[in-house]
């Protein structure tokens, strides 16, 4: 740490720059010659000719790889094809890199292809650990093109099953790759998304810019606050990152004879904050704040001194917030003393690393959360193990103003290095481009490194429980750089520091590139596209598998795309980086370590044979490489059978929605499709709609199917887990047979995300499942051909909670769904339709249907519904939004539905349809209690049929004195508030406000069997 602190230091004062290069090359080129000096050097064996056996082949540089010890290299002095001959090339044996890149002619895309002509395909035997199979073309073997059985296999850059040209088909015999069950950790493509890093320099701000120290977002996009120093002043530039048409500001503190600004930030409006340090002379450096406009730069009023308690030297590094965070202490760039000031109380509070070997603990960048919760980034200095030599090592710490508590410490050492771990890293700076990812400007010193100090950007991502996961570097080399660079703050994948060129130290600014960069093609094979037969711990990213390289044509693989299959477990497809993606707020990145997962003739991926702890990230399953029209499978998108504990993610609870989602559309059969596998989790992923959150990709029949004796399927969550099932040409979710524990939370079913309609053609949610215990609640299902939500067959235990079907998010507006809102019907039983669930959504609401807002048919009995509003704004006195055909209609054949409670909560707003507000037809022992029917364009309550209904009074005891709270209010109704037709026998009316009905409040003409008691009053 002490090393990367004079670093900087340093290259703040150029007079030094030289002195202290010169010393931190003697300390690096010391440690990485005590490193090197018992590495074995590594042996290239070069393929130089095209045949099949013989000196020279690829067959001979195998055969002496597996006879030399240690790991090695086998290139290529030839381009074209090998032909494998009559015999199969040995399996290879050691750590072996296989490098086709290394041909003559090499662009970016195979140009040697390796026909196996029916013998068997490549294979990673035991002791390969560590292997590199990279950019070959792979054929027509007479089994896999490769097979995995060592472990921590990297296969990159091929075609397998394609020719060179990654189209023309050359398939393999069996799965396209293997992976046996002794192998994990493999790397099936590869995980860095960085497509390039742009840099710039500052020729075109004036004055001249000495060191870039910190930086911030600006008012608007593309527009940045950057600070530093020219010469002996501060310096603030206000624009693109470029450098090219902003503005720059002196800032000089009152009086000073020199100044450093390290942090910027804005307050709110114009107001901005400034925060860096000062010295009148050589005997002590004090830490400033200024906070206003920028025409307020020149004036000392707006200014402060901040300084912490007894230190000499004070530096004042990030500001955000009410908070300021620095590091004070005795010696210039002092760590003695790294601290918290709080504007707002004036107070200081020391950070210190836990733990009783800390030696010293800095702090550079803070990042404001929300509330009271800011996450601090910096360094700190320990011994090593045994009391060994000093390690410096990064850290990030979360900190509650309220309660001055820090939690969730985490240390951070830097990425290997070409001859070992880094030994010393530092954060420099935070920024969090989006919720619960955290980007770092970040310095490091590596053993065997050519840059004695290497600037990096750093993401860091909270997992699921709030802490910090593992962090992902990006090396910065600015182009000429010849020596010590320096990332000093970050904003987003915007990084400032300084360098050294050769010519001197210059300030840089560069825009770390995110996106989808294609890896593997693995199409055109008999079998699987790759099979993971029991293996555990892999990855499989930024892969074409099933289409050509182009992603835009399929090339089907025979079976499935992906297979994991005899318990394979912990193997990840795809991945949670994001690239700033938020369709939802209109921001389409692809998330680039996903893989296009389409064409292929069985599943695009299918889980099975106990295959479990597997995840899905960022996949585009049954569309081309846009996400936005389907190339689909052949069966289902994903199908989960006989498989538990499996994961489908497109965001934590940290992230906005949808950020790394996969796209499971256009597929032929069902999008995902879950079969007697419990514990499955789908969150955050589009199911029929694009990867825009704007076009219909529909799949052939549901977007998710839950069948079998499936339990336990989480379906979405709390804001921001929610799926969209939109789009499918059957319905948008169908949950059959006897599955059971199903959750359906926050989906849209019918729209894209806080969208217009996407209709699925039959029903947004279909369950006929007997197995109890489903729920559906904090759903948005309107915009469907169908019915919003039908409870069918046999089922049984089926909720459905705060939940609008009919409306748009808002719940201000149609967006109807063809059929009934809800539908009851077949011999459905034991459900309600109603809870109490705390929800941005208050209640059910089943509004702007183009039938009903709830039908009760067939055999259905022995249902309820409850704190429900038919025909209404979620506010039922906010608005109107009419069922065409009426309310609540409970049909001939059924029996015993409760409609309303005896309480308040459990009441239902029937109000404002196009039709009756309520009707029983040919119905048995139904009740209707305490709701509100009114304002509704036909009768307020029609009885025709109906026997043995209680309308209001007591539900046990009809013939007694009504209890306040069970009757009804039937009110303002065009027709009658009550009409009552044919043999009603044993229905009791009593204890109900019937009034001001346009045709009258009771008509009781033209039936028999009714008792009408009227509620003492009136």
């Amino acid at each position: 740490m002490a090393l990367l602190r004079r670093a900087r230091t340093l290259l703040a004062r150029n007079t030094l720059v030289r002195r202290g290069l010169r010393s931190i090359r003697t300390t690096v080129r010391r440690r990485e010659l005590e490193v090197l000096e018992s590495r074995e050097l590594l042996t290239t064996f070069t393929v130089t000719n095209l045949h099949a056996t013989g000196a020279g082949s690829l067959r001979q540089a195998i055969i002496q790889s597996n006879s030399h010890p240690g790991p090695d290299t086998i290139d290529f002095g030839v381009t074209g094809t090998i032909r494998a001959g009559r015999h199969s090339l040995p399996a290879i044996t050691g750590p072996t890199t296989i490098d086709g890149s290394s041909a003559p002619g090499f662009a970016g895309s195979p140009v040697v292809t390796l026909n196996f002509n029916g013998t068997k395909g490549l294979r990673f035997a035991a002791g390969s650990d560590g292997s590199t199979l990279k950019s070959l073309s792979l054929v027509r073997s007479g089994g896999a093109g490769v097979t995995l059985i060592g472990s921590g296999i990297t296969v990159q850059g091929n075609e397998i099953g394609v020719m060179a040209n990654g189209s023309t088909v050359a398939g393999n015999r069996g799965d396209g790759i293997k992976i046996d069950a002794t192998s994990h950790a493999d790397l099936i493509g590869q995980l860095d998304p960085v497509t390039g890093v742009s840099y710039y320099n500052t020729s075109s701000i004036s004055p001249a810019v000495s060191a870039w120290t910190g930086i911030r977002d600006g008012w608007t996009s593309n527009q940045y606050l950057i600070t530093g120093t020219s010469g002996s002043s501060g310096l603030l530039y206000v624009g693109p990152i470029s450098g090219g048409g902003g503005t720059s500001y002196t800032v000089n503190y009152p009086g000073a004879a020199a100044t450093s600004v390290y942090g910027p930030d804005i307050v709110s409006g114009n107001v901005i904050r400034l925060v860096g340090s000062y010295r009148t002379g050589t005997g002590s450096t004090n830490g400033f704040l200024f906070q206003g406009l920028t025409s307020n730069l020149g004036d000392s009023s707006y200014y402060q001194t901040i300084s912490y308690p007894g230190a000499t030297y004070n530096y004042l590094h990030s500001t955000m917030g009410d908070l300021v965070v620095g590091n004070g202490g005795d010696i210039p760039a002092s760590t003695d003393h790294a601290f918290v000031y709080s504007l707002s109380q004036g107070t200081f509070t020391t950070i210190t690393y836990p733990g009783a070997t800390t030696v010293s603990t800095s702090a550079y960048g803070v990042w404001y959360n929300g509330g009271s919760s800011y996450t601090i980034a910096g360094g700190y200095t320990a011994p090593g193990p045994g009391g060994g030599p000093m390690i410096s090592q990064a850290y990030l710490v979360d900190y509650n103003e309220a309660t001055g508590q820090f939690s969730n410490w985490t240390s951070f050492a830097g990425p290997e290095g070409l001859a070992g771990p880094s030994f010393a890293t530092h954060f420099q700076g935070i920024s969090s481009p989006e919720p619960g990812v955290y980007t770092m400007s970040a310095n490091t010193t590596a053993a065997g490194s050519v840059t004695p100090i290497q600037a990096a950007l750093v993401t860091v991502k909270r997992g699921s429980d709030g802490t910090f996961g593992p962090a992902y570097w990006v090396n910065l080399t600015y182009p000429g750089s010849t020596g010590m660079g320096s990332a000093n703050s970050v904003a987003g994948n915007q990084v400032v520091g300084v360098t050294n060129t050769g010519s001197g130290i210059i300030p840089y600014q560069a825009t770390v590139n995110l996106g989808f960069q294609l890896s593997n093609v693995i199409s055109g094979n008999r079998g699987n596209g790759i099979g993971i037969y029991g293996a555990s711990g892999n990855r499989i990213a930024m892969n074409n598998i099933g289409t050509d390289a182009t992603g835009s044509f399929a090339r089907p693989n025979r079976e499935n795309g992906i297979l994991l299959t005899h318990g394979a477990s912990q193997n990840i497809i795809g991945g949670t980086i994001s690239a700033g993606n938020s369709p939802t707020q209109g921001v389409i990145v692809r998330p680039p370590q996903g893989n296009e997962i389409s064409g292929n003739r069985g599943d695009g991926v299918l889980m099975t044979g106990r295959a479990t702890g597997n995840t899905m990230s960022g996949n585009y399953v049954g569309t081309n490489a846009s996400g936005n029209a389907g190339l689909g499978n052949r069966q289902d998108g994903v199908a989960i059978v006989r498989a538990s504990g499996n994961s489908l993610i497109g965001c934590t609870m940290q992230d906005q929605p949808f950020v790394y989602y996969n796209v499971i559309s256009g597929n032929r059969e069902n999008g995902v499709r879950i079969t007697d596998s419990n514990n499955t989790t789908v969150q955050a992923n589009f199911l029929g709609a694009g990867a825009n959150n704007a076009t219909v990709v529909p799949n052939g029949r549901d977007g998710l199917l839950v069948s079998g004796r499936s339990q336990q399927t989480q379906v979405g969550g709390v804001i921001p887990l929610g799926n969209v099932i939109s789009g499918n040409n059957g319905n948008g979710i169908a949950v059959t047979q006897k599955a059971s524990g199903f959750t359906s939370f926050n989906t849209f079913g019918g729209t894209f995300a806080f969208g217009g309609a996407a209709p699925n053609r039959k029903d947004g949610i279909l369950i006929t499942s007997s197995g109890g215990n489903n729920l559906v609640r904090t759903s948005i299902v309107s915009g469907n051909g169908g019915n919003g939500i039908e409870i069918g067959g046999n089922a049984t235990g089926v909720q459905v909670t705060d939940t609008a079907t009919g409306t748009n998010t808002a719940i201000q507006a149609a967006i109807p769904n063809g059929g009934d809102g809800i539908k009851i019907d077949g011999h459905a039983h034991g459900n309600a339709i109603g809870g109490f669930q705390p929800s941005i959504e208050p209640q059910d609401t089943a509004s702007g249907n183009k039938r009903f807002g709830i039908q009760v048919a067939d055999h259905a009995h022995n249902n309820v519904i409850f704190n429900t509003n038919v025909g209404t704004t979620a506010v039922a006195v906010g608005g109107a939004i009419p069922n065409l055909m009426g309310g609540l209609d409970v049909g001939p054949g059924t029996s015993s539905t409760t409609i309303g409670g005896p309480t308040l909560p459990l009441q239902d707003n029937i109000l404002h349809n196009d039709g009756p507000g309520v009707s029983i037809r040919s119905s048995r022992g139904d009740a209707v209690i305490g709701d509100l029917i009114g304002s509704n364009t036909g009768n307020g309550l029609t009885l025709m049929k109906a026997r043995g209904a209680s309308i209001g009074g007591n539900l046990l005891l009809p013939s007694a004195q009504a209890v306040a709270g069970q009757g009804n209010r039937i009110i303002t109704n065009k027709g009658y508030g009550l009409l009552a037709l044919g043999n009603c026998k044993g229905t009791v009316v009593q204890g109900n406000t019937i009034a001001a009905n346009i045709q009258g409040n009771v008509n009781l003409t033209h039936s028999r069997g009714v008792r009408y008691v009227p509620k003492a009053g009136g």
